[in-house]
């Protein structure tokens, strides 16, 4: 009896110990690897987005967070019904308030991205009105030269129209120079190039204010300003492509340290849900140990007992025989 009450009790701690390792720390360890898994492809989307600035890795990020969002919500759930799993509550009541953050940052990584986006368009429109004004100028310098060399106007009149036409050329050369630097620094996601560009900018006024102490006529000061006036607009939009772009830089390293103390909490709560799943394993196995070994030695003991039993019983019966 006493052997088996006390086989009874291992037994019955056993399945107590099986029941919390199905319910609480399994669960717990599925939860974590869900969590970490989301934030993963979440943190993966996001910056492809900050990357390419295209809306589908935007999308696919946002449905990831969504995921480990509701993975979170299952580990907070978890350790509400089962008090015992202190880390894994402390874990999800960090992870939310770091989730937010994450996509609090997402947030404003795709005002930037549209920032930079309009900034674009400003300065290719800046670029287009620039070059044809810039072309229009030149042209009209060059009918006027043709027209003053068949005229034959005087040698230091058509000196200085030559003078501007080889102004309005540097102009339009550092306006390409301009462009190249501005396309080349994007798709390489080198600023210091479209820094460059931006530089270009001072040589281009001077060139204007060269240009302008010998322009006289109405419609040709008119494209001068209309050049200046679209220089400004590029310069201004590049410069602000270099603002935003900077911001974005700072923002995907606030949104990787986000994510990153997501995935430690997560990797927190895994190893802890591992360590009391091994604990309990190892006490499981002790137990069920000593519950064999004690039928062992109860079966020996049984054994024994009876052999000792059935030696007296019979030596009872065949000693009176003898006499």
């Amino acid at each position: 009896a006493g052997v088996g009450a006390m086989s009874w009790m291992n037994m019955s701690g056993v399945q107590e110990e099986a029941e919390s390792l199905a319910q609480e720390y399994v669960p717990e360890l599925v939860i974590a690897a869900d969590v970490r898994n989301a934030i993963q492809d979440m943190m993966y989307e996001i910056r492809g987005y900050g990357y390419t600035y295209q809306k589908e890795f935007l999308d696919a990020g946002r449905k990831a967070a969504d995921e480990a969002s509701a993975a979170v919500k299952q580990a907070a759930d978890l350790a509400a019904k089962y008090p015992d799993l202190k880390v894994l509550k402390e874990g999800a009541t960090k992870s939310e308030v770091a989730l937010k953050e994450y996509m609090d940052l997402v947030g404003r990584t795709e005002a930037g991205v549209n920032g930079i986006d309009a900034a674009r368009k400003r300065a290719d429109d800046g670029a287009r009105t620039f070059m044809e004004n810039a072309q229009a100028f030149l042209r009209s310098q060059n009918e006027v030269m043709h027209k003053e060399i068949k005229e034959g106007a005087e040698q230091a009149k058509l000196e200085e129209r030559l003078e501007k036409i080889n102004l309005i050329n540097d102009v339009i050369d550092a306006g390409n120079g301009v462009r190249v630097d501005n396309f080349a620094g994007q798709a390489t996601r080198e600023l210091a190039l479209i820094e460059e560009g931006v530089k270009r900018f001072t040589h281009i006024a001077d060139l204007m204010k060269d240009i302008r102490a010998t322009t006289r006529q109405q419609s040709n000061i008119d494209q001068l300003d209309a050049i200046q006036k679209a220089a400004d607009q590029y310069k201004a939009a590049m410069e602000e492509i270099v603002s935003k772009w900077r911001e974005l830089d700072t923002l995907a390293a606030q949104r990787g340290a986000a994510g990153q103390n997501i995935q430690t909490l997560a990797g927190q709560v895994a190893q802890a849900a591992a360590k009391e799943s091994l604990a309990i394993a190892d006490r499981a196995v002790s137990s069920l140990g000593s519950t064999i070994l004690v039928i062992l030695i109860a079966t020996v003991v049984a054994v024994l007992l009876g052999g000792i039993v059935a030696f007296l019983m019979t030596r009872s019966l065949t000693v009176p025989l003898k006499r």
